[in-house]
């Protein structure tokens, strides 16, 4: 009988085959998806395993500026390759174009050598820093392949309508020229991501004042607060008025009076990104306040203010989110407050709101996801 730890040094002894190199070499800064994510990126879009119809090369460097992953990659057969750079701000989108290209080259070597084609799979790579679509009429990419002697500063992996090569062009993206011969190629530029559609909504928070001329007496102060919603070429806003107390003195006695009010406006904004000139027009509500003074019996009152708003101003950016600016508004009163003093015989007014008033703002404004 064999000795039992013989048996066990045989089985130690046994070595099983390691899997084939299907020569791929791939390396990757820590953080980056490993070679086996890129074997299985490939035979995804093969449809079917790779069974190393192509010799890949890919090695992918580390940059501290933007864009931060640079791919050297080199795809040949037969002994004929091309190489090219690619960069990209995610190591996630060099793989995916790296499985997109080896899997074109490797359908085209397995067809050239009479072998059958596995049907192709739609694909779609979506996300930052890539666009690429292979299509059932042949190799698609979303770069243009250029000649090696216009490779130096040529964009690559920038257009989103990716073109479909064919002839020569198909040729060089195989790594062999019509002739032949090996060519030797490098197309480099950051993969750009797809257009995202249009914001078309955004929003504003402001604050604004200054002086207020027709409303109370004399010359008052006016602060508000406003909140909307911005549209590229207008605005919807609601907004909080507070006139500052004025004083009006006449023979029969005093008044003091303050205001406070709320408008919805609706503007059209005029200009460009960096200047603009909104026109605005609205009804504003609310009421003035009055209380006599030297005045036997007096007690204090709210008048009823319903006015139309009109205004033109300028708004200047000085930060992405912040404008500085000025308006002038017009006000015309529809329902205006007036204070009388009666006492036995004809009553006595004390003041009563102008039907016509002005007002000078200088505002600061903060935007939110402005869809200019």
């Amino acid at each position: 009988m064999v000795p039992i730890f013989t048996v066990v040094a045989g089985l130690l002894a046994a070595q099983v085959p390691d899997p084939p190199a299907l020569g791929l070499v791939w390396e990757a800064p820590g953080g980056c998806p490993g070679r086996r994510d890129l074997v299985a990126a490939i035979e995804q879009r093969l449809g079917r395993a790779f069974a190393g119809e192509v010799e890949v090369e890919a090695r992918v460097a580390l940059h501290a500026e933007a864009p931060r992953y640079r791919l050297t990659l080199r795809i040949a057969a037969r002994g004929r390759g091309a190489v090219r750079t690619l960069t990209s701000q995610r190591c996630a989108a060099l793989v995916d174009a790296t499985a997109l290209l080896v899997a074109s080259a490797a359908r085209r070597e397995a067809a050239a050598s009479g072998a059958e084609a596995a049907p192709e799979l739609p694909v779609e790579v979506a996300g930052e820093g890539e666009v690429m679509t292979e299509e059932s009429s042949g190799v698609t990419t979303a770069a243009e392949t250029v000649s090696p002697e216009h490779a130096t500063g040529s964009p690559g992996f920038e257009s989103v309508g990716p073109p479909v090569l064919a002839g020569a062009e198909e040729a060089e993206l195989a790594g062999t020229a019509p002739d032949g011969r090996a060519a030797a190629m490098s197309v480099e530029g950051p993969l750009q991501p797809p257009a995202g559609p249009a914001r078309r909504l955004g929003g504003l928070l402001r604050i604004q004042g200054g002086a207020e001329l027709g409303a109370l007496p004399g010359v008052s102060g006016a602060i508000m607060l406003a909140g909307g919603l911005l549209w590229r070429r207008a605005r919807l806003e609601l907004r909080g008025a507070f006139l500052t107390p004025r004083t009006e003195v006449r023979a029969e006695g005093s008044l003091r009076a303050f205001a406070g009010m709320a408008a919805v406006l609706g503007c059209a904004r005029l200009g460009g990104r960096r200047v603009e000139f909104p026109l605005c027009g609205g009804l504003e509500a609310g009421g003035v306040r009055g209380v006599a003074q030297d005045v036997v019996g007096a007690r204090a009152v709210t008048g009823r203010w319903l006015a139309l708003v009109a205004s033109a101003g300028v708004a200047v950016v000085v930060h992405p989110r912040v404008r500085l600016g000025a308006a002038l508004e017009g006000v015309a009163g529809l329902l205006v407050p007036r204070f009388e003093v009666r006492d036995p015989g004809p009553p006595a007014g004390l003041f009563a709101s102008s039907r016509v008033s002005g007002r000078l703002l200088l505002m600061a404004e903060l935007r939110f996801r402005d869809p200019r």
